[in-house]
């Protein structure tokens, strides 16, 4: 945004565009000259150079299309339906979205949906006219109630014939008794209950797309609903004015209004860019609107009869983007979490000249790779990875931070013991090993400093670093110069443990040294000692702006306004703050352990680092919704393990043909017909023998390896191995699918690693120490290492393993093979190599099969399954 290229006004009225829903099509209308009809039956979107109103169903006025997204069952269209005019940049509106709606592909749906948010805000205008409440019409799409109860019903009752009436009965019945025990009532329970009905999977699958369809929506309504994105139609209010004045110098095209908004904007911030795709495949450009998440305030401020606006921009980043403790610390790419570019800008005319001060700061998540659980008040951070990983993701965070901001004045605010320190310690140690000249590392105890209340502390920090403010100075250009009169070369990087509240009020301080010092420069402040301070109003100003900026942020990334919002707003600290900061602390914690796992998928979705099929997992989250690039990283960490495992156990007069990696069930679930615990083992196949490698991935070893030679194999039995019948994905042959070896027992050979971590299983082993130093392991008749049975006359064994589903996000590029296709390949390549052609030698039939798996899962794991989806759908 260049402050030479604006002319400012005073009024501006809302952009609108008319939205058309026709039978076919919607229809969209800026002016005579942009027209654009968006079909449902697939076939695009077309400029038209006029529109006739036929077959138009109803009309609306709306603010803007987001993009579009695909759901499980229908594609969506993203409108923008409500927005306040936040201000005016040099005459350029700046928005914020109030509310957005998810439109179906069918005239009939989306109208439903428009008709019931117009009533809605009918309601809310004429209740707020009132200032009485009045209950609420019921929505036209809902029939009957949404409470958690009659989710569960819905969950269980299905339709059904009339034979099966007694048995719904009987349902429902249970149900009562179950949902008692949750309300803790006493339950009737005299009528018998017979578990063996059950509902067809298809139906429930049916019904858990659908109720994952209508969260779907919800949810990204919800996420652009919170009026935490803005926009400008425009101006690019991405880059930073100073990067804006960089790029037109480079690129006479950043300020050519022909070019489309969309190529200017710094992507970091364009969070919507995933939603544009269709836009961007159909030439759409005028129809592309970026939106950020962040804050914009602007106030028009007066000091000793000099006017001038203050504003404050906060752009928060989309890499790494999320949820307080769903994303800690840093990616493999050097991109962190809560990361947030905040801009402190004074416009004021002179002499018919615009003028633009600005000064940067950054906040982001400690540059580790770190957690937390998010199921506690105050979490022990735990760190992550090797020291190679968090080296090399740490050299990539800070040659991206230099390169876009110059010198980094990193201050950390994280406790200097305890369990902050944990990750504090770490950051230390990885800047002083970098040992980079452009990086000066600042360490304050906030706590500690500020113990007692003691907040006037804080200026200690911004007095000891204000030789560095000086240095790297700010921003200031005039459009009645050719060139910047001055230009920031550094940074204020500035990290607690959540980049929140600490930092918020750190970074405030920082703004108060550097306005101080601009308002002196440009002849508007005549007490350069005593600062803003000796002007009442406008120090209001500037701490409530700050304030309101703390409290957004903290609102993107852990659902409540931020802590310590008192002190920023007052400069003072008070037991009404601390009972604030007390019930926000609890509050963040129910946002961190029941929605947040859902806000984080919805994020991800939207940014296009997932699929749909995040939804499907949420509810079985324990702990993290998947990170981006997860089922990546795991391909490679499992085609490193088969490496690996081939250079430590194979022969040197063998060659691997090939390698998989499987599950295996744990020693304690062998005997059990549907095991619950595996392990994931590495499965090597050369000319002469299988190698069984057990393998630990943390540590990259080898733990123990068994040797089977080829013609020890007696039978290959392949076939369904089905756990659990509870969900689509359990359920499918072609992604649960397995193979038992059968094998002589004589002449097996076993080796364990004893320089490495020991098993359980080490009790049941007869270790032998050989002359060539290694460790030869023979088994005890009573021990179940590896075998299900074992036949004595025989002297017969067998494994069982059960194929590694690939994919489940939809992550992997190209064609992935499914769980019984890796099977059918793995049994002919050991059929090859070992000569076997009896046709006797594979038997098709399976592990556990589906009718198997139904008896297995109880009515109450069913129940249980049924309430968890209520609860989390």
């Amino acid at each position: 945004m260049r402050c030479t290229s604006l002319i400012p006004i005073t009024t501006h009225k809302k952009e609108t565009i008319r939205l058309y829903v026709t039978t076919s099509s919607f229809v969209l209308v800026k002016d005579e000259q942009h027209i654009l009809e968006i079909h449902f039956d697939g076939h695009g979107m077309t400029r038209r150079d006029t529109f006739e109103p036929v077959n138009v169903v109803q009309s609306y006025d709306i603010y803007g299309v987001l993009g579009f997204m695909e759901g499980f069952r229908e594609k969506y269209m993203i409108i923008i339906s409500s927005v306040q005019l936040r201000g005016h940049l040099f005459g350029n509106p700046v928005y914020v979205i109030e509310r957005v709606s998810c439109l179906s592909f069918d005239s009939f749906k989306a109208c439903q949906k428009l008709n019931r948010k117009q009533e809605d805000e009918d309601d809310d205008e004429e209740e707020t006219l009132t200032n009485k409440k009045r209950p609420t019409s019921p929505p036209v799409l809902l029939t009957q109630s949404n409470s958690f109860i009659t989710r569960i019903r819905k969950s269980f009752l299905k339709k059904k014939s009339e034979e099966a009436l007694n048995e719904t009965l009987k349902e429902e019945a249970l149900l009562e008794q179950f949902t008692c025990d949750l309300l803790k009532k006493k339950p009737d329970l005299s009528i018998p209950v017979d578990s063996s009905s059950s509902s067809s999977f298809e139906e429930d699958d049916n019904e858990v797309d659908e109720a994952l369809e209508q969260r779907l929506v919800r949810q990204v309504t919800e996420m652009f609903s919170r009026s935490m994105f803005i926009y400008s139609n425009s101006c690019d209010i991405t880059n930073s004015f100073q990067r804006s004045y960089d790029k037109s110098r480079s690129d006479a095209s950043y300020d050519d209004k022909t070019v489309p908004l969309w190529k200017k904007v710094d992507k970091r911030f364009w969070w919507n860019e995933h939603l544009t795709r269709d836009f961007v495949t159909h030439k759409m450009d005028d129809w592309i609107v970026p939106v950020m998440q962040g804050t914009l305030q602007i106030e028009p401020c007066s000091i000793e009869g000099y006017e001038f606006d203050f504003v404050l921009i906060s752009r928060r980043s989309r890499e790494r983007a999320g949820m307080r403790y769903q994303r800690r610390g840093i990616n493999e790419d050097g991109q962190v979490a809560n990361f947030v570019e905040t801009e402190q800008v004074v416009l004021f005319k002179r002499d018919q000249a615009n003028h633009v001060a600005s000064f940067v700061q950054t906040r982001g998540s400690i540059p580790l790779f770190w957690s937390q659980s998010p199921y506690s008040l105050h979490p022990v951070p735990s760190l992550e990875r090797t020291e190679e990983e968090n080296e090399s993701a740490f050299h990539k965070h800070f040659q991206v931070q230099e390169k876009l901001y110059g010198r980094q004045i990193v201050v950390n605010l994280t406790e200097l013991s305890g369990r902050e320190a944990i990750v504090g310690s770490e950051y230390r140690k990885l800047v002083e090993n970098l040992a980079d000249p452009n990086i000066k590392y600042v360490e304050f105890d906030f706590h500690r400093e500020t113990k007692g209340m003691r907040f006037e502390n804080i200026s200690k920090l911004s007095k000891s670093l204000y030789d560095d403010l000086s240095k790297i100075q700010y921003f200031w250009e005039s459009s009645g110069e050719k060139n910047a009169l001055c230009e920031q070369s550094g940074t204020f990087r500035t990290n607690c443990m959540d980049c929140l509240d600490r930092t918020n009020v750190v970074q405030s301080a920082f703004g108060r040294s550097v306005l101080n010092l601009q308002l002196m420069r440009f002849g508007i402040s005549e007490y350069p000692e005593q600062g803003i301070k000796y002007y009442d109003e406008f120090e209001r100003i500037f701490n409530n702006v700050w304030a309101n900026n703390g409290d957004m942020i903290s609102r993107m990334y852990a659902g409540t306004s931020a802590l310590k919002g008192d002190f920023t707003r007052t400069g003072k600290r008070n037991i009404t703050g601390m009972m604030n900061d007390a019930s926000n602390s609890l509050a963040r914690m129910y946002f961190n352990t029941i929605k947040d796992f859902w806000r984080q998928a919805t994020v991800d979705f939207v940014l296009g680092y997932h699929k749909t099929e995040i939804f499907r997992h949420v509810p079985q989250s324990t702990k993290m919704s998947a990170e981006p690039g997860i089922e990546r990283r795991w391909a490679k960490i499992r085609s490193d393990a088969i490496e690996i495992s081939s250079e430590i156990v194979v022969a040197d007069d063998e060659t691997k043909i090939n390698g998989w990696t499987l599950l295996s069930p744990t020693e304690s679930t062998k005997k059990s017909k549907s095991p619950k615990e595996f392990e994931e083992k590495v499965l090597l196949l050369t000319e002469k023998a299988l190698y069984i490698c057990s393998y630990n991935y943390s540590l990259e070893k080898v733990i123990q390896f068994k040797r089977l030679a080829l013609e020890t194999l007696v039978a290959i039995q392949m076939g369904e191995y089905i756990l659990s019948t509870l969900t689509p994905a359990s359920r499918s042959a072609d992604q649960n699918y397995g193979i038992i070896l059968s094998y002589l027992t004589e002449g097996e050979l076993v080796r364990w690693n004893t320089g490495s971590i020991q098993n359980k299983s080490l009790g049941a082993l007869n270790i032998q120490q050989q002359g060539d130093g290694t460790t030869t392991i023979t088994e005890d008749s009573s021990s179940e290492e590896e075998e299900e049975e074992e036949d004595e006359e025989n002297k017969t064994s067998t494994i069982t393993f059960k194929a590694v589903r690939y994919n489940i996000l939809g992550e992997l590029d190209g064609e992935v093979e499914s769980c019984k296709q890796q099977i059918q390949g793995m049994v002919k390549a050991i059929t090859e190599a070992s000569g076997h052609k009896d046709k006797d030698f594979v038997v098709q039939k399976s592990i556990i099969s589906l009718e198997q798996a139904e008896k297995t899962d109880s009515i109450f794991k069913k129940m249980g399954h049924k309430i968890k989806q209520a609860i989390w759908i």
